[in-house]
């Protein structure tokens, strides 16, 4: 025990006195802070050119609203330095008895040539009480995927719409307003009975707590997982390739190695992510979202993250011990890395619907549970206690699994050399 506790201490100090160690430990909370900061650059200033449309309007009546409701959309967007929108500038095109697909040509042809951006038709029947059926507004355009526009036009006309089909039908326009104002709805919990009888209002949901914590937990454990776990295929394949493997595996048993390496990574792993989980809590309580610093959850967490780094960290061991390069072992290493990215295109499906039998199956699943239980346990309301049990001692028992048969692929292809072993041959290393 004393040696493999030698090994994973030397491992530990090796990768944490490194310069990417604090290089990694900067970058993570680096590119977030530059991403948020782009997108919020991008919204104010990514999008602030003139956007000029025609508009052919059969109504008679509808143009002089786009022209006001244009005024005020630019007078938002400010002016100058100052602006932070886009200019949406119409121009209205009389048929003067030309035919409408005529005009609609001429119109395409001035928006491939980029003196319009868009044009919209607007026919007559839209302000027909009478109609039976959904009227269509056509709006054309070479940039369909801008939709900012399109949008704008569809809540001012659709507003104004409204107003006149019902003064057509009498109806006064401030009780229209009135009578259709929105009923917005609005996510709460539940209602809780005190003992003393009394009863609790319910809270509205909090958004950081349904969505961002869940998703940032898994997040952070998967950053972790692959900031110290690939480290340990390098490193086995360098010793292996400059034959220091055989000096250690002389005073020194393979798996006591294997195991001593396991130990280091993990542990570097554990202390990147609590670092991580620091600075996490700090900006939450920073925020007043007390309620969302569980130390239950950060317990989890914790083992979670050491299964998964065990798990898969003797995955990278036992192919690194086989390969006797790194283009060998990206061949073998791919099947292995869709176990790892599942979790993460599973994580929508767990993250809509927690406890549909999907989401169970997908989070009792030993590869994904290190991910998927975890986004479960920071959801509200959290899986049974019998599923989290579940899920523990299937990954557990995975992992256990893992090492076992990476101990025996390292103890045979650490001094190998040459073409890697197929998986056949690998199957045949274990068994041996």
């Amino acid at each position: 025990m004393s040696r493999i506790l030698v090994v994973a201490t030397t491992e530990f100090l090796t990768l944490v006195k490194t310069k990417a160690f604090i290089i990694g430990i900067l970058m993570l909370p680096l590119m977030l802070g530059l991403s948020f900061g782009f997108q919020i650059f991008a919204a104010r200033h990514a999008d602030v050119e003139d956007h000029g449309f025609a508009v052919i309007d059969q109504t008679g009546v509808l143009y002089p609203t786009i022209v006001q409701a244009a005024e005020e959309h630019n007078r938002k967007s400010g002016a100058g330095k100052e602006r932070t929108g886009p200019y949406f500038v119409p121009s209205e095109v009389e048929l003067n008895g030309r035919e409408v697909a005529d005009v609609k040509a001429d119109l395409s042809s001035r928006v491939r040539k980029k003196d319009l951006f868009a044009f919209v038709e607007i026919p007559a029947k839209v302000l027909d009480v009478s109609g039976t059926t959904a009227d269509q507004i056509d709006y054309y355009t070479e940039t369909p995927s801008y939709d900012s526009l399109p949008d704008w036009l569809n809540q001012v006309l659709q507003k104004e719409i409204t107003g006149r089909r019902f003064a057509a039908a009498s109806v006064d326009r401030s009780l229209v307003t009135q009578l259709t104002r929105p009923a917005r709805v609005t996510t709460l919990g539940l209602v809780e009975r005190k003992a003393d009888g009394s009863v609790t209002e319910a809270k509205r949901t909090n958004p950081i707590a349904t969505f961002a914590l869940p998703f940032g937990m898994m997040y952070l454990l998967f950053i972790a997982l692959m900031s110290s776990a690939p480290q340990l295929l390098t490193a086995v394949i360098e010793e292996k390739m400059s034959r220091i493997s055989e000096v250690l595996i002389s005073s020194i048993t393979p798996t006591q190695l294997l195991l001593g390496k396991l130990l280091g990574v993990a542990a570097v792993a554990a202390l990147l992510a609590l670092i991580y989980l620091g600075g996490g809590v700090y900006a939450l309580m920073q925020a007043g979202q007390y309620e969302l610093v569980q130390p239950a959850l950060l317990g989890w967490f914790v083992v979670y993250l050491l299964c998964a780094v065990l798990m898969f960290g003797s995955v990278f061991i036992a192919i690194g011990a086989a390969c006797s390069d790194l283009k060998d072992s990206q061949t073998m290493l791919q099947p292995f890395m869709m176990l790892m990215l599942l979790p993460m295109f599973a994580s929508v499906i767990v993250l809509r619907q927690p406890n549909s039998m999907v989401s169970v199956l997908a989070s009792l699943f030993p590869t994904g549970s290190p991910f998927l239980m975890l986004i479960r346990l920071a959801m509200s309301p959290p899986p049974p206690m019998w599923q989290v049990a579940l899920s523990v001692v299937l990954t557990l028992s995975t992992t256990a699994l893992f090492i076992w048969a990476a101990a025996r692929i390292f103890r045979i292809g650490l001094l190998m050399q040459g073409k890697p072993p197929n998986l056949p041959e690998l199957l045949k290393w274990i068994r041996a």
